[in-house]
């Protein structure tokens, strides 16, 4: 009976404190009103198992210590992803955890505001130091050492109240909740004071009917209509991650599935100025996170960038330009695929070195990030240049192009040359090297570091062409600036990149300028038409169908879906399908169905009885362009290195 009781004291004792800790992340979860705080019979039965499977381990001390520092980081984890879903939109699971650690670095420059939004709300802290409470709690019971487990236990207490109440950690408070930790103190020990023997039949009776509580609940309580009895557990998602399915009542309209479902794929057809740049070498340079919404002249306060502004005062313009997905990864593979990832293809490169083309891609930041150097060795790049390969210094930001313009030079040996670069500055924290003279934007907001960095990003850019025109004859150049995705800062509640399909995240500048090429205006292009287009001009025919046109055939107006790199489950956790100007956004994580315009101006929230439709609509489009997929990030995953 001893040995019983001694389980169901820890199977009540876990229990309780995971359900109260996952309570106290539904309140950061409630803070985008998505969410029910309140726990579900799923919470329950998944929590029931996990609490369970732990308490029957106890007479094998090794294993019972394993499980507990296994669900001890797990709902460390489920903390971190609470938070970074509040901020980000982004998902952290057990099916994605490897490459969020992976490329975790690259999340550095939102520590800003991570650590601006933990002051603002101190109590976020209150459940990860529970969760190291219920910890300790456990691990001192492992070592018989009660007095150690009933102050973990009361501060605990102390930090769940804190928690659910929403209490900043301030000194003036500390004694209040200080005092309530010694009272929980006291009761605790009090409760030890009653006999061993009515202890023992609690724990073991309490624990027992819990368990056949939850249990008859599970598989008496199917198709009860309620949402306590339906809903699905948050603990279920993080261990395998949710699946977006189509909704076996809903059937799409042919009209939808033509428009909408279908990916048109064609080899690019030759416009009327086919070859007319012939021999021309290319740089093309993508910025990073260089949204349209924050610049000149779309926006009158945004960064002012006068070489972007002198390239298009004589080169081909797009107004609205996107970038499809707001992720410097899949930015490069829609470029070099003219296509979303539903083909594994890279076709323009080998037609580009076939045609007697060195081929450079050249980068501030590592490579290694999110495996983008296995993306760029599948394009088949002749040398990639990184940080790394080329020992760049961090506080130098973008002017190690200037400092690697030899190098840069070298790289592209004899006879024309594709080049490809990326900066780094205008990705945040928003990097600003020479402070005294970019400091136009004065306020203290990350909107305005951005447009400071962009200044001075875009004078590098003009200086690294003036000096690499120094050594090599540029005259016969076609440069294509454009960038690799957008930002957001606020639009929505979304301040990040990658998290969504919003225009200042999807929507980046394009410029093409050649002395050959006449000054022209666009209203709508995309990413996968960059190739094609630069392939028409150099006189290139591409065989391979692709979803990318070129633009001098004019605008590429066709529906676009739009989607973010996040994912839920299966899917991106953000997406919208854009015809003419018409958008439908879907966001699974927040729970969002909008109807937009092209400008992002809500039109209607839609309806719940419509919201299958749109969803089961959205997902045949993703599953047609190959984004529906159980990994974390793409469709395929590969290992990653240094390159």
């Amino acid at each position: 009976m001893n040995e019983l009781s001694d389980m169901g004291l820890i199977f009540l004792k876990l229990f309780s404190g995971m359900l109260a800790v996952l309570y106290m992340q539904r309140k950061i979860y409630a803070l985008r009103n998505y969410v029910e705080t309140r726990p579900c019979l799923d919470d329950l039965w998944m929590l029931a198992l996990v609490a369970l499977a732990v308490a029957a381990t106890a007479p094998v001390p090794w294993l019972h210590g394993v499980l507990l520092t296994v669900v001890t980081v797990s709902m460390l984890i489920m903390w971190l992803d609470a938070v970074l879903v509040h901020l980000f939109g982004f998902e952290v699971n057990l099916s994605n955890i490897r490459i969020f650690l992976q490329g975790a670095e690259s999340f550095s420059g939102d520590s800003r505001e991570l650590l601006d939004n933990l002051k603002k709300r101190s109590w976020f802290l209150a459940a990860p130091l529970a969760v190291v409470m219920l910890a300790l709690s456990s691990f001192l019971n492992m070592e018989a050492w009660n007095d150690g487990e009933q102050i973990a236990w009361s501060g605990f207490l102390a930090l769940f109240l804190m928690g659910i109440t929403k209490s900043r950690f301030r000194l003036v408070g500390a004694p209040v909740w200080l005092g309530l930790a010694g009272l929980a103190y006291l009761v605790i020990e009090h409760l030890d004071d009653l006999p061993v023997l009515l202890w023992q039949h609690v724990f073991a009776w309490s624990a027992l009917a819990l368990v056949v509580l939850v249990f008859a609940a599970k598989l008496f309580g199917r198709g009860v209509a309620s949402r306590f009895f339906s809903a699905r557990s948050p603990v279920r998602d993080f261990i395998h991650g949710a699946r977006l399915r189509p909704s076996k009542s809903v059937t799409l309209s042919e009209a939808d599935r033509q428009r909408f479902v279908s990916l048109p794929q064609a080899s690019p057809m030759p416009s009327e100025a086919f070859g007319r740049c012939r021999g021309a070498s290319v740089i093309m340079i993508t910025m990073e996170s260089l949204a349209r919404d924050y610049i000149q002249p779309y926006n009158p306060e945004g960064a002012d960038l006068p070489w972007l502004k002198s390239l298009a005062a004589q080169g081909l313009v797009s107004d609205n330009h996107y970038a499809c997905c707001p992720n410097t990864n899949r930015a490069i593979q829609h470029i070099y695929q003219g296509n979303y990832p539903c083909s594994p293809d890279y076709p323009f490169l080998p037609l580009l070195k076939a045609a007697g083309y060195s081929t450079t891609y050249m980068m501030i930041s590592r490579t290694r990030f999110f495996n983008l150097c296995d993306i760029l060795a599948d394009i088949g790049f002749d040398r990639v240049l990184d940080r790394d390969s080329q020992g760049l210094e961090p506080a130098r930001g973008d002017y190690a192009f200037l400092d690697q313009v030899d190098a840069i030079n070298e790289a592209l040996g004899e006879g024309p040359f594709f080049l490809h670069l990326k900066n780094e500055q205008t990705h945040s924290p928003y990097q600003v090297v020479e402070k005294a003279r970019f400091s136009r934007h004065s306020d203290e907001s990350r909107e305005a570091h951005f447009k400071n960095a962009a200044e001075e990003a875009d004078e590098v850019m003009a200086r690294f062409l003036a000096a690499l025109g120094e050594r090599r004859d540029l005259s016969n150049t076609l440069i294509v600036y454009t960038g690799d995705h957008g930002q957001s800062f606020g639009e929505f509640g979304y301040v990040s990149h990658s998290s969504a399909s919003v225009n200042p995240q999807v929507r980046v500048p394009l410029v093409m300028q050649h002395p050959k090429l006449d000054a022209a205006t666009l209203n709508r292009s995309t990413h996968f038409d960059l190739m094609p287009t630069v392939l028409d001009l150099l006189g290139i025919e591409c065989p391979a169908p692709v979803f990318g046109r070129t633009l001098m055939a004019g605008d590429n107006n066709r529906p676009l879906l739009l989607y973010s790199q996040t994912r839920k489950g299966n899917a991106p956790s953000n997406a919208s399908l854009l015809d003419g100007d018409d958008k439908i956004m879907v966001d699974l994580i927040y729970g969002y169905r909008y109807r937009l315009g092209a400008d992002d101006h809500l039109r209607q929230k839609i309806p719940p009885a419509q919201a299958a439709y749109q969803e089961t609509l959205m997902y045949a489009a993703m599953d047609t362009r190959g984004l529906i997929s159980d990994s974390a990030f793409s469709p395929r995953q590969k290992t990653g290195g240094d390159q």
